[in-house]
Formats: structure tokens, C-alpha cells, sequence
């Protein structure tokens, strides 16, 4: 008994804040099994106190260098430090309260002014030395070691604590945060357990959930016969446990403290899928946590939820090797070699080499990839992105992986997903063609929703139409997809398409909306009660802004937010904090002199630019800000001269080719304003607007076939497009020596 009773007081001591909700320590004395299950999981280890028991790393003078910063860990009278000098300079000690995480590496949490915890960019690999780990190494990042996306508040402690509140002012850019239970505990996954503790004291034989609000048990009621290749679920789940799990596991931002009644969407604002996250084919590249992964699956399609598949306690899988697989895999089909490829009992007959392929983090941490894809060497061939079979076989190339799958398997076959993110990936799909496709195939709603985001809006198009479509969708991933297409039409002509959704069920959806419509309140086409209604969302989501008002981003969004509500005093002072939080932090700079601009004050808008540049000399977005502020003072040779570098910096970026190539125009260099669309042309060939241009040029300059053949191209991306029609046919005046207007 003496680890149970050690756990106990663990969650005694960890009870910081006084809190009218159940006490977890209070659930031991019935639950000891899953107690002590729990305790051998990753979330009894995602934090705790700093003793000889929890911490792994050598504490004896030792560390390792982060960019120009050393890193020193020692211990005196039973208390951890570590000692910091930059570039040589005297060192400065923190004290380390905490440990955070264990395996394959464990970091340290820093003590900082203003109730701070940094979570320290050197850690420990706590691999045996087999493994290359018990050494201290440094994460591989340029920011400095004191950056906000470091900070325990900031970026951390939601998903390592249980009950956490952040406690942040503003004003002071302070932190009182404190916890329920320092560790993931019981109530970060099962809510609130005072109704669970009213039903037990009650009496009462029984009571829905147990007294608690829903339940988490929705591993379900699977059967095969010995007919089917795969079992089959009897009934859907309800999604609980899915929204549970992606309260951290799942690269989102917060909209709403979770509670288990509510939705997934109704917490978290889900990332969609698309680069830099994900690969074009939807595989993982970044730290995504899961869900966007898992949402993409056969496997959530089906009706598998995490509990299948991981015990909820220890978080270890259910069972060992293929064995995992073949719970709902007839093992006499897939785990053979006819069908994995592979003789049996190696690396290669394993289900997740192929199915769940590993990227590392944090130079240690190897993570599976949850869409349980199949290996497709073509996608290498043909985006440059990975594949399973060459992670293995890192002696042949993606040709000869390629080759094996279509002799061997005879599979030939693309991926609809192939096609989709050829599409988000600016390859040559057409939006049109990307519109018939998400017509004709069933795609999982996650992708459907960020191929939605990359369809064409241009309002006559038939792509346009079928975003108008789905902002009606039962699925309110859809409606999410849908709605941030209509970002790219002028703000003006937004209410017509979004009004409707201002009272939307899903909060991720509402908050959307209310980005979108942040700058309609005066809008004349907008009714009283329209005007009313959004004004009470745009409450709402200022609220829920606020929740994460410590991050720069967010700051910046809601000094976009008071900017578009005529709120300017406000929103100088929200861009201020995003500065004072992160000074490399571009956007603030960018809406700061729009927000000066909106005032009335051009020259202080563009002298902001002029300062913020030299802080960010290589930030392409920010150049660009600053090329377009010098054209509107007319002082063209310093806005091409920004252009010139920001292209330099960000050559794929539209938006800067497009402008470079105007701007060069302008100044008497067409042939060099040419170059650069054609250059862009080679990479992104689908792309409308420079196609337009390019082509409008050419037709100004009488190169009539170079026009005439980028107009064609034009309409087979957009064929319903009057603006093309005309200038086709002003092309062909042109090409038969008939008079024709010129369009510039």
C-alpha cells in the first residue's frame, strides 16, 4: 500500500487553488485499480514537483548550449537549478520547481518574474546510452530561450494540469495561475465529479452516467463474421471521448473551457489540414497531436474511438504487435505476406510501419501518424513529400518503392486524397476540377472541409456554388470549410453568404463568422435585429479572445477586432501587447499601421513600417506591408526596392509576385514584371490571378500567342468566367489586325 498512499499525498500537495468541485484524491478510495493504473501512464508523469524520485537528468554542473545560450544544471540542499549565460556573459540562476514529462525526454520548468514558468528549451534525453540519450542536448529552434511559446502558461500547462487557470492580466503581463491537480488527474477526462458524489452519497441504486454529465465508454459493440475482412461497429459513438482526447491532443486553440457535455467543437478551433502542418497528402510534418490525423481516417469513419485501441488508464496499447491490428482485422488476410509485403516476425510485417509511419520531435520523440494512410511512393515521385516504404528502405529511392506496390499488390489505384491536397498544394488541379471531385467522392469531413478553403470564390463559378452549398451542411466541420472560403470575397459582399450562420450551433463555426463579419456592424444592407444579433457574437467572441489574450496572435485579433468596431484606442493598445509579448512577432507591426491608416495617419503608418523593418529586416510579410505603404506615397523606387527582397524571401507567395510584377510595370520594366509571372507560372500554374495578369500584359505588349495560350488556360481552370471570355476575344481582334480596346 505504500504507492497508493504515496499518491494520495501527491494529490494532496498538488491541490493548490480551493476549487467546489469534487476532489480527485476524493475518487482513490473506490477506484483503486484505475488509480493505480493511472499511475503508470504518461499523464500521472506530465508534471510533477522537482526530488530525487522525479528527476531523471544529471544535476552536476553539466548541461548543453541552446543558439548563444549555455545551460547549467546543479542541485544545493535538495533544491534544482539551472544557470544561463548568453554569449559568455555572467550566468543567471532560476530555480526548477518542476519536472515536465519523462520519456524519451524530460524538460524543466524555470521559475520567472511575473509568476512565470519556462519551460527550458534544454533538455534531457532520458533514452538509455544504448539509444544515444542520458546526456542533456538542446531542442533545435531559433527562438530565444525565454519566447512565449516556451512559457508553461502560455503553452503548456492546459494539457499537463488539471483544472488549470491561467490568470492572466494584461495590463501587468502577469500570471496567477494555479491548478486543481498539477498532473492530468481524473476530472481533466471525466468533468466534474460532484454529481458522481451527490449520486453516491444519495443512495439511489442507479443514475444516467453515474451521476456524471456523459460517459466516456464508447469503445462499443464490434463483430465479424467469418465472411467479412473487418468488424463492424453496431453503433456510432456519441463523440465524447473524441472531444475529451482532443482538448490537447490536437493542434487547436481554445474557444471555451471544456466541460464533457460539450462538443469538440463547441472547446477548441481545430486546425483544417494544409501545409505548413501537414503534407499535401495529409500526412503529419509538424506537431499536430492527433486529431486532424485521426479525423482523416478509415478508422474514425468506422466508428474506432482512442479506447479501442489505448487502455484509458495506463495509455498503453491493448495488445502487442499485429495483435493490436488484428482485434478487427482478419489476421488470416492482413497479417500475411501476400499482404504487408514482408516476411513474417520482421520490422516490415509490423501494421504500423506501413499504416502509421513515425516522424521525430524534439529531436527524440518519435510519433506515430494517426490517418492510418496507405504507403504511396507515387506521392513522393510526384510532391516530394515521405513514404512509408523508403523510411524503411532508405537504400532505394521512391521509383523503386513505387514499383514493388504496383507489381506486387497490383495497385495502381490514386488516392482521392492525392487529388484534394494536388489541390491545396497549388499543383495542377483546377478549382473546378477540385469542385467535381468534392461532388463525386466521400471524403472524411476534415478533408473536405480544407479542400473547401481552397476553392475558387469568384462568385459566377461553380466552385462558388458548392461553398454556398455546404454553409448549410449538417456537418459543421463543413460549414466551418465553407465559411472561411468566403473569407476571400470583399468584406462587403460577406453578410449576403454568412448572416445565417451568425446563430450557428457549433461555436467553431459562430466564431468564424464573427472574424469574418468583425466590420459589418454598419453595414447598410444589414437589418436592426442582423446588427443586433452579430453584436452579441461579436461579444462572444471577444470573450473567447480573451481566454488566450497572453498570446500575441490573439492579441493581434483583437485589436483587429476593435479596429473594425471603430474601438482604435483599444486596439492600439492590443497590437502594443502582441509587440511587448513577442517584439519578431510580424502581424503586430502590420495591423499597427493599418490601424493608423484606418485613423487617418499615413505617415505614421508608414514610418511604424520603416521602424518595424529594421527589427525584421527578413520578414517577407511585413516588406511587403512596407512596399505597398511607400506606393501610396508615391515613392515607388523604395517600394519596389522592399518588393524586390520580400519576392527574394517568399518567391511562392502570390499576393507578392502579383504586386512585384504590377509595381515593375509601372516603373518601365514589363519584360522584368513578365519574368517574374512566368517564373511563378512554372510552380503554381493553376494560379487564376496571375494567369490574368500575365496574360493582360502579354496582350498590352502584342505578344498575342503567349496571350492567347494563357487565356485558354484560364478557362479550362474557369470556364464560366466572363472576364476571360472578353479578353479572349479582344486577343483574337488583336491576332486578326481588327481595332480592339485595350484592357491594361
Amino acid at each position: 500500500m505504500r504507492i497508493f498512499s504515496s499518491l494520495i499525498l501527491l494529490l494532496f500537495l498538488s491541490n493548490l487553488s480551493s476549487n467546489s468541485q469534487a476532489d480527485d484524491s476524493q475518487c482513490l478510495s473506490c477506484h483503486a485499480d484505475q488509480a493505480m493504473a493511472w499511475q503508470q501512464s504518461d499523464h500521472y508523469k506530465s508534471m510533477q514537483i522537482t526530488n530525487a524520485d522525479t528527476v531523471l537528468g544529471r544535476f552536476d554542473g553539466s548541461g548543453a548550449t541552446y543558439n548563444k545560450d549555455t545551460f547549467n544544471f546543479h542541485s544545493e540542499n535538495g533544491k534544482y537549478y539551472v544557470s544561463i549565460s548568453h554569449a559568455g556573459d555572467t550566468p543567471t540562476s532560476y530555480e526548477i520547481k518542476y519536472t515536465f514529462g519523462y520519456y524519451p525526454l524530460q524538460q524543466y520548468l524555470a521559475q520567472l518574474p511575473k509568476g512565470k514558468f519556462q519551460a527550458l528549451p534544454v533538455a534531457w534525453d532520458s533514452r538509455t546510452a544504448e539509444e544515444g540519450g542520458q546526456r542533456w542536448y538542446a531542442l533545435k529552434s531559433d527562438l530565444e530561450w525565454d519566447h512565449f511559446a516556451y512559457s508553461w502558461n502560455t503553452s503548456c500547462a492546459e494539457c499537463h494540469s488539471t483544472q488549470f487557470k491561467k490568470a492572466y492580466d494584461a495590463e501587468s503581463a502577469s500570471f496567477k495561475s494555479h491548478f486543481q491537480e498539477m498532473n492530468v488527474s481524473c476530472t481533466a477526462c471525466h468533468g466534474d465529479a460532484s454529481g458522481h458524489t451527490a449520486w453516491l452519497n444519495s443512495g439511489q441504486q442507479k443514475q444516467a452516467h453515474a451521476g456524471f454529465s456523459r460517459s466516456l465508454n464508447e469503445s462499443g459493440t464490434w463483430t465479424r463474421t467469418a465472411e467479412q475482412r473487418i468488424a463492424k461497429r453496431e453503433s456510432p459513438p456519441m463523440g465524447s471521448q473524441l472531444s475529451t482526447c482532443a482538448q490537447c491532443h490536437a493542434h487547436r486553440t481554445i474557444i471555451e473551457p471544456w466541460s464533457l457535455n460539450k462538443t469538440m467543437l463547441d472547446h477548441i478551433q481545430l486546425s483544417l489540414i494544409s501545409p505548413p502542418l501537414y503534407h499535401p497528402d495529409g500526412q503529419i510534418k509538424e506537431e499536430v497531436f492527433v486529431t486532424g490525423s485521426f479525423l482523416q481516417s478509415k478508422m474514425h469513419a468506422a466508428g474506432v474511438v482512442c479506447s479501442n485501441c489505448h487502455d484509458p488508464h495506463t495509455l498503453k496499447l491493448k495488445a502487442e504487435g499485429n495483435a493490436l491490428c488484428g482485434q478487427c482485422h482478419a489476421p488470416e488476410i492482413f497479417n500475411t505476406k501476400e499482404h504487408h509485403l514482408h516476411d513474417n516476425n520482421t520490422a516490415g510485417s509490423l501494421c504500423v510501419e506501413c499504416h502509421m509511419p513515425t516522424t521525430t520531435f524534439m529531436g527524440v520523440d518519435e510519433r506515430r501518424d494517426h490517418r492510418f494512410g496507405i504507403p504511396r511512393p507515387q506521392n513522393s515521385i510526384d510532391h516530394g513529400i515521405p513514404n512509408a516504404c523508403n523510411q524503411c528502405h532508405k537504400d532505394k529511392n521512391a521509383e523503386w518503392a513505387q514499383e514493388q506496390i504496383s507489381t506486387r499488390l497490383n495497385n495502381t489505384k490514386d488516392d482521392h486524397r492525392t487529388a484534394v491536397f494536388s489541390a491545396l498544394d497549388q499543383r495542377p488541379w483546377s478549382t473546378n476540377d477540385l469542385s467535381n471531385l468534392l461532388n463525386t467522392e466521400t471524403l472524411a469531413d476534415i478533408i473536405y472541409a480544407s479542400a473547401l478553403t481552397r476553392l475558387n470564390t469568384a462568385t459566377e463559378s461553380a466552385a462558388f456554388q458548392l461553398v454556398i452549398a455546404n454553409l448549410k451542411s449538417e456537418e459543421p466541420l463543413r460549414r466551418l470549410g465553407a465559411a472561411r472560403a468566403i473569407e476571400a470575397l470583399p468584406p462587403a459582399q460577406r453578410p449576403n453568404y454568412l448572416n445565417s450562420l451568425i446563430h450557428d450551433p457549433s461555436k467553431s463555426v459562430r466564431m468564424t463568422v464573427a472574424a469574418l463579419l468583425a466590420g459589418s456592424l454598419n453595414d447598410p444592407s444589414m437589418s436592426a435585429s442582423q446588427k443586433f444579433d452579430l453584436g452579441i457574437l461579436l461579444k462572444e467572441y471577444e470573450n473567447s479572445l480573451l481566454i488566450n489574450s497572453d498570446n500575441p496572435g490573439i492579441q493581434v485579433a483583437l485589436g483587429d477586432l476593435y479596429r473594425q468596431s471603430g474601438r482604435y484606442a483599444e486596439a492600439q493598445r492590443a497590437f502594443g501587447r502582441a509587440i511587448a509579448i513577442d517584439k519578431q512577432y510580424s502581424p503586430a507591426y502590420i495591423n499597427l499601421a493599418d490601424l493608423y491608416r484606418s485613423m487617418g495617419d499615413e505617415q505614421t503608418a508608414l514610418s511604424s513600417l520603416i521602424d518595424a523593418s529594421q527589427i525584421l529586416p527578413k520578414d517577407s510579410a511585413l516588406l511587403y506591408s512596407l512596399s505597398l505603404a511607400y506606393f501610396r506615397h508615391q515613392q515607388y523606387d523604395k517600394g519596389v526596392s522592399s518588393l524586390s527582397i520580400a519576392h527574394e524571401l517568399d518567391p511562392s507567395s502570390s499576393d507578392i509576385n502579383y504586386v512585384y510584377a504590377v509595381a515593375l510595370e509601372h516603373i518601365g520594366k514589363s519584360e522584368q514584371a513578365l519574368a517574374v509571372l512566368k517564373t511563378y507560372l512554372k510552380s503554381f500554374p493553376t494560379n487564376v490571378q496571375i494567369l490574368e495578369l500575365s496574360a493582360r500584359y502579354h496582350l498590352k505588349y502584342r505578344h498575342i500567342k503567349q496571350a492567347l495560350a494563357e487565356i485558354e488556360a484560364w478557362l479550362k481552370l474557369s470556364p464560366n468566367d466572363n472576364n476571360a471570355k472578353t479578353l479572349y476575344r479582344q486577343a483574337q481582334h488583336v491576332d486578326r489586325g481588327e481595332n480592339s480596346p485595350m484592357t491594361q
